[in-house]
C-alpha cells in the first residue's frame, strides 16, 4: 500500500516555496501553464494560522494544482486556448472553494488538451505535455499537464476533469491513482464545459487514500477513514475483451490478476455483449459542447464570446478547427444521435449492473488502457475508459506493475453502484496487495 501523501506540512511557506522551485525547475514538460502569484502570501498566512494553532482542515498548507478549465478567482481560466488568454475567473469553482475551505493552496494551473477535446495534452498555449517517466511520451490526456506535475514532484495533488477519460488515462500513463466519480451535475459549478451529461471533477494523486480524501473534500463531506476490503472471496469480474494488445502489457496484467488471486479474490470473467456497441456510440460531446461552451463563454468578460469567434480568430490549435467547424453545425440538443447515445447510457448502466448482479461482483476490472504511448501523438487507448463516462458509473485506476521498459500499467476498477466510498475501499484493498512492494 502506497503511502499517504496529503499531509500539512510543518512549514507552509517552506514547502510552497520549495514545489514553486520543482516547478521552475521542469518547465520542459510544459505541465504548467502558469502559477499562483499569491501562493507564497497565502503560505505565510497559513503558517501564521498555524503558529495560533488554528488549522484551517486536512488540507491546510498542502500545495494543489488545478487543470485549466476549473474556475479558480482571479487567475486565467484558458482551456489551454490562445484564444482565452484574457479570460480571467471572476470567482472559484465550487469544488476550489471547498479546497480552500479545507486549507489548500493553490499552486499552479495546468497545461490540458485544448477544451478537454483529446487524450492528449496538446494546447495552443502550452504545448505538448510531456511525460515525466520519459520526455519523449504523452502525459496523456486530456489531463495530462495534472498528472505530470504531481509525477514530477511539483504537488502531490492534483485536479483533473473526466468526460470520457481524462483523468484515468494520464494516471495510467504515469503511475498515478485516478478517480472519476459518479456523474453529479452539482458538483461541475465553475468548471468549463464538454459535455453536460459525462463531464466530472476528480483527484489525480499518488494513494487510494489520497484520493479518498480530496474526493470527500470535493463533494463537500467529512473526511471519513477508510478501511480497505479485505480480498478473501470478494468476486471481481475481468472484462477479458478489454485487456491490452501488447504481450508485455498482458503479461503485467495477468501477474497482477494472479496475485489478486493469491489474496483471496475470485476472478470471474465477464461476458458483456453490449461492449461491441461501445465504440460505435454517437460522441455526445459533439452535439453538447457549441451549445454549452457558447453559454460559458458569454458569462465571461473577455472576447472571443462565440465558438464562432475563437475559429475565426485562428487562435486555436489547427488540427482541431475542422472539428471546430463540425461542431458549429449542431445548434440544438434535438438531434437524433444524440438522443440515441442518451438512451444507450441507460442501456450500458442497466447492462453492467445486471451482470454485475448475476455474476454476483464487486466490481469489474480491466487495463484502463489496451496500448501504452509510444510518442508525444496521441495513442488510441481503446474503449474501456468510456464504460464508466457513458454508464455514469465510478472508476478508479490504479498502478498494477510495470512493463520491461518501466512503463506503468493502470488497472481500472468499475464499481457497481453509485457508491465511490465503496470503490475506494475495494481499491485500497488491491493497492495493499498490487503496491505491497510500493510498485
Amino acid at each position: 500500500m502506497r503511502t499517504m501523501r496529503l499531509v500539512p506540512p510543518s512549514d507552509c511557506r517552506e514547502e510552497i516555496a520549495r514545489r514553486l522551485e520543482i516547478v521552475e525547475q521542469n518547465q520542459h514538460l510544459n505541465a504548467i501553464l502558469g502559477v499562483n502569484p499569491e501562493a507564497i502570501s497565502q503560505a505565510e498566512k497559513c503558517q501564521q494560522l498555524r503558529r495560533e494553532k488554528k488549522i484551517l482542515g486536512p488540507l491546510h498548507g498542502i500545495p494543489l494544482i488545478v487543470k485549466d478549465n476549473i474556475a479558480c478567482a482571479s487567475l486565467p481560466l484558458t482551456l489551454g486556448c490562445k484564444a482565452l488568454e484574457s479570460v480571467i475567473a471572476a470567482k472559484d469553482a465550487l469544488v476550489i472553494q471547498r479546497l480552500r475551505k479545507a486549507g489548500a493552496i493553490i499552486l499552479a494551473r495546468a497545461n490540458m488538451s485544448e477544451f478537454a477535446f483529446d487524450v492528449r495534452s496538446r494546447s495552443s498555449l502550452g504545448g505538448d505535455v510531456r511525460n515525466p517517466l520519459c520526455p519523449a511520451l504523452t502525459a496523456g490526456g486530456s489531463s495530462g499537464g495534472s498528472a505530470a506535475s504531481v509525477i514530477a514532484g511539483m504537488a502531490d495533488g492534483a485536479l483533473g476533469t473526466d468526460t470520457g477519460g481524462s483523468i484515468r488515462i494520464p494516471c495510467s500513463y504515469t503511475g498515478l491513482v485516478g478517480l472519476r466519480p459518479a456523474f453529479r451535475r452539482q458538483q461541475l459549478a465553475g468548471v468549463a464545459p464538454l459535455s453536460v451529461s459525462k463531464d466530472t471533477v476528480g483527484p489525480m494523486v499518488h494513494s487510494v487514500r489520497d484520493a479518498a480524501l480530496l474526493h470527500c473534500i470535493l463533494h463537500g463531506e467529512e473526511a471519513a477513514e477508510l478501511s480497505p476490503t479485505s480480498l478473501k472471496g470478494v468476486r471481481l469480474g475481468v472484462i477479458r475483451a478489454l485487456e491490452a494488445e501488447n504481450s508485455d502489457e498482458r503479461t503485467v496484467w495477468n501477474k497482477a490478476l494472479e496475485r489478486l488471486r493469491q489474496a483471496g479474490a475470485v476472478i470471474v470473467e465477464i461476458a458483456l455483449p453490449i461492449l461491441a456497441e461501445v465504440e460505435s456510440q454517437s460522441c455526445l460531446s459533439m452535439y453538447e459542447f457549441p451549445i454549452a461552451i457558447n453559454s460559458w463563454l458569454a458569462a465571461q468578460t473577455a472576447v472571443p464570446t462565440t465558438l464562432r469567434g475563437i475559429v475565426d480568430s485562428g487562435e486555436c490549435l489547427p488540427e482541431f478547427i475542422p472539428l471546430l467547424e463540425k461542431m458549429l453545425d449542431y445548434q440544438s440538443l434535438n438531434k437524433p444521435l444524440w438522443l440515441s447515445g442518451r438512451r444507450f447510457q441507460r442501456r450500458l448502466a442497466h447492462a453492467l449492473g445486471l451482470a454485475a448482479e448475476q455474476n454476483r461482483i464487486e466490481g469489474f476490472l480491466y487495463p484502463t488502457v489496451c496500448r501504452l504511448p509510444e510518442s508525444l501523438n496521441k495513442m488510441p487507448p481503446g474503449c474501456a475508459s468510456e464504460l464508466a463516462a457513458i454508464s455514469g458509473l465510478p472508476a478508479i485506476t490504479m498502478p498494477c506493475g510495470r512493463t520491461q521498459k518501466g512503463l506503468p500499467v493502470g488497472m481500472e476498477i468499475l464499481g457497481k453502484e453509485s457508491n465511490e466510498f465503496s470503490l475506494l475501499s475495494l481499491a485500497l484493498g488491491c493497492e495493499c496487495v498490487l503496491l505491497s512492494n510500493d510498485i
